[in-house]
Formats: C-alpha cells, sequence, structure tokens
C-alpha cells in the first residue's frame, strides 16, 4: 500500500507539473531500466527580447514562415521545465537551437539548458544551419522596422554551449564543431558539425577514425548531426537539394562502416525514420530524423539505451498544450497547412491562364497536399486509412493536367515524378523505389546496436581514382571505376570518393 501511494504522489506530481502553466505533452508507456535520452532538434528559438513591438515587419515574417516562432520561447521554456521533471539521464539537441543565430537567442538558450546541466542531466549540442553566420533574417523587430543583430561565429557557439559538450568532448576535430564524448560506460557519442549541410574538408575522415577506434575498444557508437543522410522519400534531393546533408550517401556508408547504427537528425522537421544497410538487412544504419519542437506535429524522441547498451528504443512525444493557446494540436496544424499552400502557389509553374483554366483542379491539388503535408509530418503515413485517399486525389487530378498539358508536361518535374513521389511520402515506401531502405515505425522503434563486421579496417579520402587497380564496391561488387561519390574498396582499403 505504501509503495503504490508513493507512486500516486509521483504521478499526480508529474500531471501538475505538466499541466501547471499550460504546457502539456503526450504520454508514452513507461520502460523501467535503461539509461534514458531525450531528444530535441529544431528549436528556433527568438529571444523575446528581440520583439520590441509586434508591428507589421513581424507579422509578415510570421506568415511567409511554416515555423511558429512566435511559440519558441514559451515551447522552449515548457521543455526545460518538462525535462527537470523528467531527469532523463542525457538530453540531446540535434542543430538549429536558435531563429538565425542571434547572439541573444543563442544565450537565452543556454540559460534554459544550464538549468538541466545544473540538475545532474548530461545535454550535448551540435550547431545546425541556422546556429551561426551571416543571416539577413537575424533582426529585431520593432512595427514596421527590422534592426540587424550580432550573429555567432564558431568561437561564440563553442564558449556559450562549453558545458553541453565542448567541455567534456575526449577528442575535437580541428576543422569544424565536431567532438566526441563518452556520456555512458562503453557508449561514445560522434556529435557531427554539418556546417552549411556540407562537412568541412577533413570532418569526415576524422569522424570514421574516431567511430573506428571506438568500436575497437569495444565501445557501441552513436552519431548526431543537424542534416540527414537517407533520402526519406523518393527524390527528396532533387526537389529540394538542401534537405539533406552534400555527399549525404558517402557519409552514411562511412558511418555504417565504422560501426554507427544509429544516427539522430534533424533539419527536415518532420519525424521519419528511415533505414539502409550495405551487404545485409543485419547491419543497417538508421537515420532518425525527429520533427521540428516548433512545427506540427511539435514532436521530440523519448528513448532508452538498454543496461548492456545493445537496443536502443525509441518512442515519440508532442507538446500536446500550450497556455497562450487553447487548442494547442489543431492549431499547430491549422498553421503548417497554411505556409504548405503559399509554398505551393509561390512555386506553381504554370502561367496564369493556365491556372485560370484548371483552377478547379489546381485547387483540389492544394487541398490534398496541406492534408498529405500533415500527414507525413505525423509520421506513419502507410498506416494512416486517409492517406489513401490523398494518394488517388493527387495522382488523379495530376493526371488529368498532364494529359491536358501534353508534351508540355514533361518539361515540369512535379508531372514526371509527382505521382511516384506522392506514392513514396505517404505510403512510407522506399526513396529508391525498391527495397533497399525499408519501411520503418517513425514514431516506436528498437533497433540493436550490435555491429557486424566488415572486415574492413582503414579508410582513405580522396577525390580521384587510379583506374591502374581493382575497385569493389562495399557489397564486393567489381567495378571498372567509381561511377558515382561514395566508400569503395581498392588494395583492401577502404577510399572516400567524392
Amino acid at each position: 500500500m505504501k509503495k503504490f501511494l508513493s507512486m500516486l504522489v509521483a504521478i499526480l506530481a508529474s500531471i501538475s507539473i505538466s499541466a501547471s502553466n499550460g504546457f502539456t505533452v503526450s504520454s508514452v508507456s513507461s520502460i523501467s531500466s535503461g539509461k534514458k535520452i531525450m531528444l530535441w532538434t529544431d528549436l528556433h528559438v527568438m529571444n523575446p527580447a528581440l520583439l520590441v513591438n509586434a508591428g507589421n515587419a513581424w507579422q509578415n515574417y510570421l506568415a511567409s514562415d511554416r515555423k511558429m516562432v512566435d511559440k519558441s520561447w514559451e515551447i522552449f521554456d515548457g521543455m526545460v521545465d518538462f525535462a527537470l521533471a523528467e531527469k532523463p539521464d542525457m538530453l540531446l539537441v540535434a542543430g538549429d537551437l536558435t531563429k538565425d543565430g542571434e547572439k541573444q537567442s543563442h544565450a537565452y538558450v543556454a540559460t534554459g539548458l544550464q538549468k538541466l546541466v545544473d540538475a545532474g542531466i548530461q545535454v550535448y549540442v551540435v550547431p545546425g544551419n541556422h546556429d551561426r553566420g551571416t543571416n539577413s533574417n537575424a533582426v529585431a523587430y520593432n512595427g514596421d522596422v527590422v534592426t540587424p543583430v550580432e550573429v555567432a561565429d564558431d568561437s561564440f557557439f563553442e564558449q556559450t554551449y562549453a558545458t553541453m559538450g565542448y567541455q567534456q568532448a575526449t577528442a575535437r576535430d580541428e576543422h569544424s564543431l565536431s567532438y566526441i564524448v563518452k556520456p555512458f560506460q562503453g557508449l561514445t557519442l560522434l556529435c557531427i558539425d554539418s556546417r552549411q549541410g556540407k562537412l568541412a574538408d577533413g570532418t569526415l575522415l576524422w569522424a570514421y577514425q574516431q567511430a573506428v577506434a571506438a568500436r575497437k575498444a569495444g565501445e557501441k557508437v552513436i552519431a548526431m548531426m543537424h542534416h540527414g543522410l537517407i533520402e526519406h522519400f523518393y527524390k527528396e534531393d532533387f526537389f529540394n537539394s538542401t534537405a539533406l546533408a552534400e555527399y549525404h550517401e558517402t557519409i552514411k556508408d562511412s558511418l555504417l562502416s565504422a560501426g554507427v547504427h544509429a544516427v539522430f537528425t534533424g533539419h527536415f522537421h518532420t519525424s521519419d525514420i528511415a533505414k539502409d544497410y550495405v551487404d545485409s538487412e543485419k547491419n543497417s544504419i538508421y537515420d532518425i530524423s525527429t520533427g521540428s519542437l516548433i512545427s506540427y506535429p511539435c514532436d521530440f524522441r523519448d528513448m532508452v539505451l538498454s543496461d548492456d547498451l545493445s537496443t536502443l528504443t525509441i518512442q515519440t512525444r508532442m507538446v500536446t498544450g500550450l497556455a497562450s493557446e487553447s487548442d494547442f494540436s489543431n492549431y499547430a496544424k491549422g498553421r503548417l497547412q497554411s505556409s504548405v499552400r503559399k509554398i505551393f502557389e509561390a512555386q506553381n509553374p504554370l502561367s496564369a491562364s493556365m491556372k485560370q483554366l484548371m483552377a478547379s483542379s489546381l485547387e483540389t491539388i492544394y487541398n490534398r497536399l496541406m492534408e498529405g503535408a500533415a500527414l507525413q509530418a505525423e509520421g506513419n503515413e502507410n498506416l494512416n486509412e486517409r492517406s489513401e485517399g490523398v494518394i488517388n486525389d493527387l495522382t488523379s487530378t495530376l493526371g488529368a493536367i498532364k494529359n491536358l498539358l501534353g508534351e508540355s508536361a514533361a518539361t515540369f518535374p512535379l508531372f514526371v515524378y509527382g505521382e511516384d513521389m506522392i506514392a513514396s511520402m505517404l505510403t512510407d515506401q522506399s526513396p529508391y523505389l525498391t527495397d533497399r531502405v525499408n519501411v520503418t515505425n517513425d514514431r516506436e522503434l528498437s533497433i540493436a546496436l550490435d555491429h557486424v563486421n566488415t572486415g574492413i579496417t582503414s579508410i582513405a579520402d580522396t577525390t580521384t581514382a587510379n583506374s591502374d587497380n581493382l575497385w569493389y564496391t562495399v557489397q564486393g561488387v567489381r567495378v571498372q571505376q567509381p561511377t558515382r561519390a561514395g566508400v569503395y574498396v581498392k588494395n583492401r582499403k577502404k577510399m572516400l570518393v567524392k
């Protein structure tokens, strides 16, 4: 009875902490043992002090962006309080901590995260493309006027988040803000700085060598970087060239061959887990892309690493309530869908006369794209009964427009690849339209971290190939010469061809 009462008190305390300020999150099943890990990404926090007066300039910015930056500090503050109550062993933050790299916004985020560090929670961060450099959107808003503010550089980022990875690092990359930490005995965390989407020269080789060394020492290795490594739907890289890291397949193959099976990413604001493998499905790598905290459905990951480090169990939670919005989930969904429509309307390649002629069909497309965007953001599209109707309406309408346009339809990529892209997105099919990337559960998944030895023990970084010697793919297939960037074997050594 005493044990039951103590459990009840703990539950009630948790509920009061979550709901006292109107901030709530979805629940998940409890896992009794193991190391508890939280993962946040794409917080895009703006220091509220930068909003001097919410006039036209601020409203115009919000209308042009899918992110709910106006809710960013409220969500961040709520997540900090939530993490203090949950007390995970470790928090990972996979980049884009700030709106646009404003020093004031970084100071705001670091102050909140330091509360977690002070409470004994290990916090590790990597920068995203919105976290430093020159950014014209790093401004303060005052009525109709915007005023540029200072933006962080590498040195400022490192100093600001010194207690969140950089002081604890056991190894640093001289080319970037990448680093290695060992948060638990037997585990190496590889934190990779993907900069604006392209790794600095030398960073991949450094990451590979660090992972191999850790594996040789008997450690399990997991990685975190901002940009994704695997296309999550057909032609993702074609339609959005900045969605994934440049040379993402090379990076993916290198990390897998070094013994990395789980990579935590963000950037695309969608919770989608993609799986790829080299020689067999027993030797797979997972790109665990997690949605933004300020884009519907406002996801974060709640994970447990087994005590023996063999299994990572992933669960997904959502921010479901804010004090400032009585129906936050529907509000967030509406914000996403409205921005998606504006994007597609702006990118519509048809002439004004064709748009008028096809007004009814275009309206169907816009409405279904809005619904499809919400379905993809929610994840596990293949399990949602609404997906089939969206696919049928979009493909039939696209087909009708293609017939109307005739041969000229071939000049519009949307009409060439659109049907396969939509099917890939909403049925969770492989982006390669083969079984190469298997369908996985986007929101709940267990991943084995044991590595299958490939027999490859070294890597060389090269941009050219010598055709006088024999080349092999990592699957063991002989090729005359590499035809695309990737990892190959030559003279019994792994070679990185860019």
